[in-house]
């Protein structure tokens, strides 16, 4: 997600579940069909036109209507609000979206999948957001020390690829531990009753956790940082990148997203209102520590989003979570000069 990723009302503060979007995991490689750079994109998007979003938890929308990005639109917008990224990735198989709001994760199993999702916006946020903390009293101080202990994350996720980056610059491989699955929600309840040893986490369940029980010997890891990429995408199916009247309003969109992320940068505290408070009922320090935690925004082109991306590819290679995979193909590379010339207007 941007500067930002959405709470799942239901948990309250719990958990920032939309953070963790992702497909299913395989051990297939893929590569995606080559996209024809050569065509240009339309520009002109014809009467008539519907554009279907799978949202995140209504990030998205909010986002567009607090930087007034949602203004005079060149078609119509139907919305489908999700929590996570395989429900992004069912609706693409359905036929029923043409774009989705996902983490970085998503893309990569959806093309291990042989689904072809295509990156048509790029937002590069902080790749420090997830954190390894242990359970209370736990002597271990890096990751290193995680040998032959208990470690949970969540599979299929953002938290999956962060595990294995942390064991690989620790120099441990996943047979080294035991890799615990839990629901996010589910890791600070296993780490406080010492079930596992250490646990992915990230805002708000960092501070949650850390409040309860950092004084009974809870503390994060050293070495869990740039675990993750820090991208968040907009997502479509190559049928609707196909399409000339979708194409168009795609680009569209990808402008008016990059416009509002930039000024999400700018407007932080009017964010945090905006979303976390009169949306999703949260307090607003619940937001402010999200916002924190994910840095500050900027668009990055997509060479180098496509070489971030191919290191969380590689890390779920290595481990024999996927096949071998050219995630770079993945990328409309005209989508990137949207991008360019919306961030410079």
């Amino acid at each position: 997600m941007p500067t930002h990723r959405p709470p799942v009302s239901a948990l309250g503060t719990a958990v920032l579940a939309a953070m963790l979007l992702t497909g299913c995991s395989s051990t297939t490689g893929a590569t995606a069909p080559a996209v024809d750079a050569a065509k240009p994109l339309p520009t002109v998007v014809p009467t008539g036109v519907t554009l279907r979003i799978a949202d995140q938890n209504d990030l998205l929308k909010t986002t567009l209507a607090a930087a007034g990005q949602d203004k005079d639109l060149p078609y119509k917008v139907s919305w489908s609000s999700f929590q996570g990224g395989p429900a992004v990735l069912e609706a693409f198989r359905a036929g029923a979206a043409d774009v989705g709001f996902v983490s970085d994760a998503p893309v990569v199993f959806a093309q291990a999948h042989g689904q072809d999702a295509r990156v048509v916006g790029v937002v590069q946020n902080s790749p420090d957001a997830v954190h390894l903390w242990t359970s209370p009293g736990n002597p271990a101080r890096t990751v290193a020390d995680l040998k032959g202990r208990k470690i949970a994350y969540t599979e299929g996720t953002t938290f999956q690829p962060a595990v294995l980056t942390a064991l690989k610059n620790a120099g441990l491989k996943p047979a080294d531990v035991t890799l615990v699955k839990l629901n996010p929600p589910e890791i600070p309840a296993a780490l406080a009753a010492g079930q596992v040893d250490a646990g992915t986490l990230t805002e708000p369940l960092v501070s949650k956790y850390s409040t309860a029980y950092q004084d009974k010997g809870a503390h994060e890891l050293d070495g869990d940082k740039g675990l993750t990429s820090g991208l968040q995408l907009l997502i479509a199916p190559g049928r609707a990148v196909a399409d000339d009247a979708t194409a168009a309003a795609l680009a569209d969109l990808a402008a008016r997203f990059t416009r509002a992320e930039l000024w999400i940068t700018t407007h932080k505290d009017a964010w945090v209102q905006s979303y976390y408070v009169d949306s999703q009922k949260l307090p607003a320090a619940v937001g402010q520590a999200v916002v924190a935690n994910n840095g500050t925004a900027t668009i990055p082109d997509y060479a180098t989003a496509a070489t971030r991306l191919q290191k969380v590819t590689d890390v779920l290679t290595d481990a024999g979570v996927i096949g071998r995979l050219d995630i770079a193909t993945a990328f409309d590379r005209r989508f990137d000069a949207v991008q360019a010339a919306a961030a410079k207007g």
